[in-house]
């Protein structure tokens, strides 16, 4: 019976593993796309690549994964550079990118801080 049973066990099992990547791939490439919109910097590509896979604790106290995926921005068209961003369960943990030189004032530096989030977006415009 166990034998009938786990060939179409591990064909689902891996199905649902490759959907849950597809989905999250899609939602770092959203969320990459967000951050260089944000910062007035052009997603090159339009894509992201899984970096780092790993398991991690989340604030719900499961395991969950933790993936970090690297992508390719440029700053005034000429230039390439690579900024990362982690992801826990779909939620955003961290990103990494260069910023521009005339960044809007609240951007001095590499770190945003999430609680300003909605202050820089409303200034920009």
């Amino acid at each position: 019976m166990l034998q009938t049973l786990l060939p179409p066990i591990l064909i689902l099992l891996g199905f649902y593993l490759w959907q849950s990547a597809l989905k999250a791939r899609e939602q770092a490439r959203a969320i990459s796309h967000a951050l260089c919109a944000q910062a007035r910097v052009q997603l090159l590509d339009q894509t992201v690549a899984l970096q780092r896979l790993g398991i991690a604790r989340g604030a719900d106290g499961w395991l969950h994964l933790r993936r970090r995926y690297r992508f390719e921005l440029s700053i005034d068209g000429l230039d390439r550079h690579q900024g990362t961003l982690e992801l826990l369960d779909g939620m955003l943990l961290s990103h990494s990118m260069p910023i521009r030189d005339d960044a809007p004032a609240g951007l001095a530096s590499n770190v945003i801080d999430l609680s300003s989030r909605a202050l820089i977006s409303t200034t920009r415009n």
